[in-house]
C-alpha cells in the first residue's frame, strides 16, 4: 500500500499524468479514472493544493481479500484506526461494491462503520460520530474482483471546488474539467485568450490562474488531510506561503470574454474580483453576433449553450463561424465543446474531434475548429 490514488474524470488520465509530472512527481502509473502516485504526506499536500485536474487524493490504508461480510468486518476491525483519525472526529464512508456476496453498497458501508466504532469502543470506551454531510474524515471503500480497499479521502470537498464560485451560481462545467481542457489544448499565457460564451467565467478564471501561477487551492480554507494525526498546522502555513509566493501579476488585455446573459456576466465579474483579476480581464454583456473583442484572440476554448440550456441552433454556430473569420487572429487556435458533430458541420464549421468525455452525465466532445482561409 505504497501508492496514493489521485482521481480524475475518465479520459483525463493522460492529462493528469502529464500535470503531475510537471509538478515534479515520478514513478506514476495510470489507472481507471486516476493516477497512482508514491505515498507521502508531502505528495498529499502538493497534489491537493497544486493539481488543477485532480478531483480527489485518496490515501490507501488497507487492502485485503474479501469473500463475504465476515471477511470485510474482521479485516476492517483489525485496522489501527487511531493512526488515521481521532475518536472525537466525525467520519463518513462511501462505498463502491461489485461482489456476488456483497450486493448492497450501503450494507458494506454499515459493516465497516460498525468495525470502526467497535475498534474505538474497545480502545477508548467511546465511539466516533457519523456525519454524512460534512465529516472531519471521509473514507472510501472499493470492493472489486474479490478484494477490498479502504481509502482516506485527503481532499475533503472535491478539488474542483476552488473557493471562488458564488454558491448561487450554477456551474455548467467543473473547474477541474475546464483546467484539464486548457492544459490539453496547450493554453499559453503568451497568447490572447477569449471565451465568447463565458457564462460565469470558468474558462476565464482557470486560464487566469494558470497564467499567474495561482494555485487552484489558493482560496480554499480546508482539506481532509487537516484532520489526519500527522498534520502540522505551522508547517502547512509556511509551505502554503512559499507556494503562494510563486504568483505573478496578470497582464492586462490577455484574457477576455463575453456572454449574452447579464446575470452570468455580472457573476463572472464577481468571480474575477475574488482573485484580483477583474481589472485585467475585459468582460462584456453581449451576444456573439455583436461582440468585438478588445484585441483579436489567438486562443479560444468555449462551452456554448447546449442540452438543458436549450439555446443551440445552426444560427448560433454560423455566428460563431463569422466571429472566427472576422474578429480573430489569423493563427487562431479554437476549441469548442458540443455533444455531436453534425450540427457544427451544418453551420459550416470545419471541425475535428480531439477528446470525448462526460460532463454532468452527458457525452461531450472537444472539437478543434479550423478557420476558413478564404
Amino acid at each position: 500500500m505504497k501508492q496514493l490514488f489521485v482521481t480524475c474524470p475518465h479520459g483525463f488520465e493522460p492529462i493528469l499524468e502529464q500535470e503531475l509530472k510537471s509538478l515534479g512527481l515520478h514513478s506514476l502509473s495510470i489507472g481507471f479514472c486516476g493516477i497512482f502516485v508514491p505515498k507521502s504526506f508531502d505528495n498529499i499536500c502538493l497534489i491537493n493544493y497544486q493539481s488543477r485536474v485532480a478531483t480527489r487524493v485518496l490515501w490507501p490504508i488497507a487492502d485485503f481479500l474479501c469473500r463475504d461480510r465476515d471477511d470485510l468486518y474482521s479485516n476492517a476491525r483489525e485496522i489501527s484506526w487511531s493512526d488515521f483519525m481521532h475518536c472525537n472526529k466525525t467520519f463518513a464512508l462511501d462505498s463502491n461494491v461489485s461482489h456476488p456476496n456483497l450486493t448492497n453498497s450501503m450494507f458494506a458501508s454499515l459493516v465497516v462503520k460498525d468495525a470502526i466504532c467497535d475498534f474505538f469502543r474497545d480502545q477508548t470506551g467511546a465511539r466516533p460520530s457519523i456525519d454524512k454531510h460534512s465529516p472531519d474524515v471521509q473514507l472510501n471503500l472499493f470492493i472489486q474482483k474479490g478484494r477490498a480497499t479502504i481509502y482516506i479521502d485527503t481532499s475533503g470537498a472535491p478539488l474542483h471546488k476552488r473557493g471562488w464560485r458564488d454558491l448561487h451560481t450554477e456551474a455548467t462545467m467543473h473547474e477541474s474539467l475546464a483546467a484539464g481542457l486548457l492544459l490539453f489544448t496547450k493554453y499559453s499565457k503568451e497568447k490572447t485568450f477569449c471565451d465568447p460564451f463565458c457564462g460565469s467565467g470558468t474558462f476565464l478564471m482557470e486560464a487566469a490562474m494558470i497564467a499567474t501561477k495561482t494555485a487552484p487551492g489558493f482560496l480554499r480554507k480546508k482539506w481532509g488531510f487537516f484532520h489526519l494525526p500527522g498534520f502540522e498546522k505551522e508547517h502547512w502555513i509556511k509551505w502554503k506561503e512559499a507556494q503562494d509566493s510563486l504568483r505573478t501579476p496578470l497582464e492586462k488585455g490577455k484574457i477576455f470574454g463575453s456572454d449574452k446573459s447579464r446575470e452570468t456576466s455580472e457573476a463572472c465579474q464577481k468571480h474575477l474580483q475574488k482573485l484580483g483579476f477583474a481589472s485585467s480581464i475585459d468582460i462584456q454583456y453581449n451576444d456573439i453576433a455583436y461582440y468585438t473583442p478588445p484585441t483579436p484572440p489567438q486562443s479560444i476554448v468555449t462551452n456554448p449553450p447546449y442540452g438543458v440550456r436549450l439555446e443551440t441552433s445552426v444560427a448560433l454556430f454560423q455566428q460563431f463561424s463569422e466571429f472566427l473569420q472576422n474578429k480573430c487572429a489569423p493563427d487562431i487556435s479554437a476549441y469548442l465543446l458540443y455533444p455531436e458533430q453534425e450540427l457544427l458541420e451544418t453551420a459550416g464549421l470545419s471541425v475535428h474531434s480531439e477528446l470525448s468525455f462526460k460532463n454532468g452525465g452527458l457525452p461531450i466532445q472537444l472539437f478543434s475548429i479550423k478557420k476558413n482561409l478564404t
